[in-house]
């Protein structure tokens, strides 16, 4: 009966940690904006212009 307590122990934590690493990996990925603009595309121009001012 020992031989697999302890086992399933390990597995039913693993199974916790990995589910707890999911929930707030979508959660931060739900609301995460870009920090720019959300939804369009940016195009070359605008990339070389943002490049240009932090350089």
């Amino acid at each position: 009966m020992r031989d697999w307590i302890y086992p399933t122990l390990v597995f039913v934590v693993f199974l916790y940690a990995m589910a707890f690493v999911l929930f707030y990996t979508y959660k931060g990925a739900s609301g995460y904006s870009g920090g720019g603009k959300s939804g369009g595309t940016t195009t070359v121009e605008d990339f070389q212009s943002e490049m240009n001012k932090k350089l």
